[in-house]
C-alpha cells in the first residue's frame, strides 16, 4: 500500500501482455499455465510490459504449476526487469489457492506482482484476470511472511 493514500498500488498491464497471457492460458488448457512478468515500478504502481511463458512440469499440471527449472533459472538471471509471476486456474476462479499462498515464501523480493487468470465465461474465449501485490508482513517474534493483497488492474490500450 502507498503510505500516503492507504490504497493498494495499481498494476498497469500493456494490452499486448494481456493478449499473451490469454493465449498462453488457452494454449495450455486444461493444464495450468505459468510464466514471469517483466516491468518496472511506475507512478502509482507497477507497469507490466512483457510476459515470458514457461513450461509447466508439475506432477499434476491440471491442478498445480511448477516452472521448468532451466527456464526458471534462465529467466531469473537474464531478465533484469523481473517484477512478478503469472499462473492460471483453468477450472476455478482466479483467486489465490492454499497452494498459491503456501508458495509465496519461496519467491524472492523482486517478485512484487502476482496475476492469476482463468478462462472467461464459456464460449467467449477470453481471460478473467485478478492482480495482487506481494507484500511482506511481520509476525510476532520478528518472523516475516509474504501475503497477497488484491490490487486494481488496468489494461493500457496502447
Amino acid at each position: 500500500m502507498t503510505a500516503d493514500q492507504g490504497k493498494p498500488q495499481a498494476i498497469w498491464l500493456k494490452s499486448s501482455v494481456q493478449q499473451m497471457l490469454g493465449k498462453h492460458l488457452l494454449t495450455c488448457h486444461p493444464q495450468e499455465a505459468c510464466g514471469i512478468l517483466l516491468g518496472a515500478a511506475a507512478a502509482g504502481g507497477m507497469l507490466i510490459d512483457h510476459y515470458v511463458p514457461m513450461s509447466n512440469v508439475a506432477p499434476d499440471p491440471l491442478h498445480a504449476f511448477t516452472p521448468e527449472p532451466r527456464e526458471w533459472v534462465h529467466a531469473l538471471y537474464s531478465q533484469p526487469r523481473l517484477i512478478g509471476l503469472f499462473h492460471s486456474h483453468p477450472h476455478t476462479e482466479p483467486w489465490p489457492s492454499k497452494a498459491d499462498l503456501a508458495g509465496l515464501p519461496a519467491l524472492g523480493p523482486e517478485f512484487r506482482a502476482y496475476l492469476i487468470g482463468s478462462p472467461a465465461a464459456a464460449g467467449t474465449g477470453g481471460l478473467s484476470l485478478n492482480a495482487f501485490l506481494i507484500e511482506s508482513s511481520s509476525e510476532p517474534g520478528n518472523r516475516s511472511t509474504r501475503i497477497l493483497t488484491q490490487a486494481p488492474l488496468y489494461v493500457l490500450l496502447k
